[in-house]
């Protein structure tokens, strides 16, 4: 997401508030705008034609992902980014930006502590406890989250599944799911060949 400096809105606007709001938090792409075709491939139906007249363009599983994964931002990378004279090192940022009054940054700070008793005041000179590292959320629950598909109860009888193994080969998975090994299809003219190692 950028910010740009230029766009003002007052508080009051409510209607104009809200549209920026659901500018900012709308999704890479509208999902109505993607469909599966009978035949495997993902149609992508464009809000407006283009200069030669298309309307949609069909793709390739493989293909749609691989345009969707461009859209995956790297790792430990800024998703917000300022600009002009929010920017970390413009010379007038600290007109701009809110700084920590004096007297509070000098002012004594009183520590709490919660435990099952209630909140207690810390002690300088004695330890405080260890915070318990937050765990990280399992695949599973992130698939029902994201696609609301819970991949841990099974279609057919409602139980609980359990994971196998991890199968990354193509072939391993279509002789697993259909018992038998897909004919290789060959790459039509144009089509660009994506090879996983």
């Amino acid at each position: 997401m950028s910010l740009q400096a230029a766009t003002f809105i007052d508080g009051r606007d409510r209607p104009r508030l809200e549209r920026m709001c659901r500018y900012l938090l709308r999704p890479r792409f509208a999902h109505d705008a993607v469909r599966a075709l009978p035949d495997g491939r993902v149609r992508i139906v464009f809000k407006r034609p283009t200069r030669s007249g298309a309307t949609h363009v069909d793709l390739e599983p493989l293909r749609f992902l691989a345009r969707l994964v461009g859209l995956v931002p790297p790792p430990r990378q800024h998703q917000v980014r300022y600009f002009g004279v929010f920017a970390n090192h413009h010379h007038l940022r600290e007109r701009v930006a809110p700084q920590l009054c004096a007297a509070l940054a000098t002012a004594p700070v009183q520590v709490l502590l919660f435990d099952p008793t209630g909140l207690r005041p810390w002690q300088p000179g004695t330890s405080l406890p260890k915070a318990r590292a937050q765990a990280r959320i399992g695949w599973a629950s992130l698939l029902a989250r994201v696609f609301a598909i819970d991949v841990s109860v099974c279609r057919r009888c409602n139980g609980p599944m359990r994971v196998v193994r991890a199968v990354t080969d193509v072939d391993e998975i279509a002789t697993l799911l259909h018992g038998a090994r897909p004919p290789p299809r060959l790459p039509t003219v144009g089509q660009q060949l994506l090879f996983v190692a």
